[in-house]
């Protein structure tokens, strides 16, 4: 790491222990102010490019992550190798950016895992920053968790274990180092993991080449592709929608039944799936795996971090035309993301049944031992939870073993967040003190706090004692101090 983003990240510390001392002290706010602590920006040969590339929707393919083999396997382990490095890759046509990528690619590979059986990742950091690797839903020990000040310097590696012992679902693993999580995503650092089983298997969905996972996300790109990226501690809003690292691109299908594992990775952006035909998608599944039984919707709200699993059936499309996939929260150039190509006509043998899962137990308020009471605001110029920013040596919350807890989260600002806690899936109790909705169903680690409002949630700490954290998914939010730590007691 440099000495001047050392520096930065010590002043940075500081002032967060002066607000913590209740000091009435005030730091100037830049709109590069986060740019300033990424280690050398983001150009791919140092210019700022001097204008905005421009890109014409629906030109360049859907490109599908490759899926990482592991290196080695024993009787109960799957082993991976992975390494955290700078790359040139074409994103807008005719130009290059200059990434940073798990394997030098942007999503990473994808792991795909088996329920039960353990996978162990090494991380190398051939980075000019240190870096930390979170599994984002995973339910891993505290160690391998990616804790923001569990660092590996640049030239070191990481091996990290997850043990998989969760139900089947679709997770996605990003850096998650202090006061550096935005502009190290933003760069490119994040990929699928998905844990598959049995019981999931035997349900014929859609499978092999009908099965895509993607990952939607926003940037802004200079004249030369570089990235612009501002660090707005607000939260960062790109102009171009690239999904999978493409911007808008299209995927060719057949009439036939898919199902897509979709991602929301974008900084701050919050998406409303539509279809442009107006057609209904079935949504079978969010963060914390599959619904007990499809849904139809027409449309899917997405904030930062949120994972729907969702079924398109194309034979409503006549081969040869096709449909857009929408973003009704957009306009201009955030309106569509991408485009879908009915090509071919297809014998169709997948199901989508009417029940697809039995194995999750609603939580009962009469088994929570406490409820915790969380207020998201901003104070001093800081996002803060419960009046405080982000305190590494601080430990918030001391959730026992074994125990169901309530925790209430309140939003006491003007702007949306979408609150991500680690270590166990949840269950939304309700919102506002009304019955959940769609956009809450199922098990989740995210859940979107609307200004002015409250959301109550319900988890278990099974499994593993220690420190994990607890943020805003708005990731300038989060490193702009919106973060908490908990620690689960034996």
């Amino acid at each position: 790491m440099s000495k001047e983003n050392k520096d930065s990240i010590e002043k940075r510390r500081k002032f967060l222990k002066s607000m913590a001392a209740g000091s009435a002290m005030a730091i100037p706010v830049s709109a590069g102010a986060m740019g300033g602590m990424g280690g050398g920006g983001f150009g791919g040969g140092g210019s700022t490019g001097g204008g905005t590339a421009s890109v014409t929707p629906f030109q360049v393919p859907l490109p599908i992550p490759p899926v990482l083999q592991p290196v080695s396997q024993d009787a109960t382990t799957d082993y991976y190798e992975i390494t955290q490095m700078e790359a040139d890759v074409e994103i807008i046509p005719g130009t290059t950016t200059r990434i940073w990528g798990y394997n030098g690619i942007t999503p990473g590979p994808t792991i795909v895992a088996q329920r039960g059986r353990e996978v162990k990742v090494r991380q190398y950091n051939a980075l000019p920053e240190h870096i930390t690797t979170h599994l984002h839903g995973g339910h891993i020990e505290a160690a391998s968790d990616g804790h923001p000040v569990d660092f590996v310097e640049p030239n070191n590696f990481k091996d990290y274990t997850y043990s998989n012992i969760q139900r089947a679902t679709t997770l996605w693993y990003h850096d998650h180092a202090e006061y550096l999580t935005a502009p190290h995503v933003y760069k490119g650092l994040a990929g699928f993991y998905i844990i598959t089983d049995d019981a999931e298997k035997s349900l014929n969905l859609p499978s092999g080449d009908k099965e895509v996972a993607f990952v939607i996300q926003d940037r802004s790109f200079n004249a030369d592709g570089s990235f612009a990226y501002t660090g707005n501690r607000s939260g960062e809003l790109g102009d171009t929608l690239i999904v999978n690292g493409a911007p808008q691109p299209y995927l060719e299908v057949s009439n036939t039944k898919y199902r897509f594992r979709i991602l929301n990775g974008s900084n701050r952006r919050e998406y409303i799936l539509a279809l442009s035909n107006g057609q209904q998608m079935t949504q079978i599944g969010t963060d914390g795996g599959l619904l007990p039984s499809p849904v139809n919707v027409d449309t899917i709200f997405m904030s930062p971090a949120y994972r729907s699993d969702i079924i398109i059936d194309f034979s409503q499309v006549p081969v040869g035309q096709s449909v857009v996939l929408q973003n009704l929260d957009g306009s201009g150039s955030t309106a569509e993301i991408m485009r879908f190509d009915v090509v071919r006509s297809e014998t169709d043998t997948s199901d989508v049944p009417a029940v697809l899962s039995t194995d999750v137990v609603p939580l009962q308020e009469s088994d929570a031992v406490v409820t915790r009471r969380f207020t998201f605001s901003m104070s001093r110029g800081n996002w803060v939870i419960n009046g405080q920013p982000y305190d590494s040596q601080r430990i918030d919350v001391n959730p026992k073993l074994g125990t169901t807890e309530i925790w209430e989260l309140t939003n006491r600002s003007m702007m949306n967040h979408p609150v991500h806690i680690h270590d166990i899936m949840w269950q939304v109790l309700d919102v506002n003190g009304q019955p959940p909705g769609e956009e809450y169903m199922g098990e989740r680690d995210v859940f979107v706090v609307r200004p002015m409002s409250t959301v109550r949630v319900i988890g278990r700490f099974d499994d593993y004692t220690g420190l994990y954290v607890f943020h805003c998914h708005n990731l300038e939010h989060e490193d702009f101090a919106m973060m908490a730590n908990f620690e689960v007691q034996p």
